[in-house]
């Protein structure tokens, strides 16, 4: 049996694109047929995979997203309880170039030094080998900072405090909560048959308070598996880590004693 194999490359009418086969015996034959065969697995494998990426990549863009988080409830104060108020919150996220670990916060295009950027973003995808794809951002007048605002201080509410803001009676007078944000970053993890979206939360507090002592940590985080990505993912899974927060903190001071 005699084979010579053509240019892949060539379009041709008189030329093709697989081995050109000559074959003289009925072994020969047979040969010939599992050759083709085997060549035409590859390529039949070869475009389920193509499919494959193009199906992921279509579920999720992969450049730069904005996305919103669903609004958060916001608990009533209590009608009694001691008051507070949150005075400073810092986002001290630290943001790296080229992170080895998807956990870690970093941007597309470098930006971690453009505080504009890093204060929305809450994210980043990556494809099937791990490789750094676009991140997503909160919509401009939303900050990471302002999220987590909001769920401590439901942590705060559901815990028998009342958060008092600017102008509510008492405001002056209520006890100083100092915030700093550590951590809070959505990522996936792919595995053989299905990927796993995580969202990990870090907040430490301070202030005069018998529960929080000489300071406070509190951890959250959150995963799902799925088979794709979509935006709305990204803002279910985000959203259920702040929320986790929330319930961290009051069940964290639910369990320490409060001001008489």
């Amino acid at each position: 049996m005699a084979v010579s194999l053509c240019s892949l490359r060539t379009r041709s009418a008189d030329q093709c694109c697989y081995p050109r086969l000559t074959v003289s015996t009925e072994g020969e034959r047979l040969g010939a047929k599992l050759l083709l065969g085997g060549i035409a697995m590859t390529a039949a494998f070869r475009a389920m995979l193509v499919v494959g990426i193009a199906a992921f990549l279509g579920g999720c863009a992969v450049g730069r997203s904005v996305v919103p988080l669903d609004q958060s409830r916001v608990f009533e104060n209590p009608i009694s309880g001691t008051p507070v108020k949150i005075t400073s919150i810092e986002d001290a996220r630290i943001f790296e170039l080229a992170p080895k670990d998807p956990s870690t916060p970093s941007l597309q295009d470098g930006e971690i030094g453009n505080s504009a950027i890093t204060a929305r973003a809450f994210a980043r995808k990556r494809g099937g080998f791990g490789k750094a794809f676009g991140d997503i951002l909160l919509p401009e007048g939303q900050t990471v900072a302002g999220v987590m605002e909001d769920s401590i201080g439901n942590g705060f509410r559901k815990a028998g405090y009342r958060v008092l803001q600017p102008g509510d009676q008492g405001y002056e007078q209520a006890i100083a909560v100092d915030a700093w944000v550590r951590q809070y970053w959505t990522w996936v993890n792919f595995g053989f048959w299905a990927l796993t979206v995580h969202c990990r939360v870090e907040v430490d507090l301070k202030g005069n308070l018998p529960a929080l002592g000489g300071g406070l940590t509190i951890p959250a985080e959150v995963s799902e598996d799925m088979q794709a990505v979509f935006e709305e993912d990204w803002q279910r899974i985000a959203a259920k880590g702040r929320d986790r927060v929330s319930e961290n903190v009051a069940q964290t001071l639910a369990d320490k004693p409060k001001p008489r």
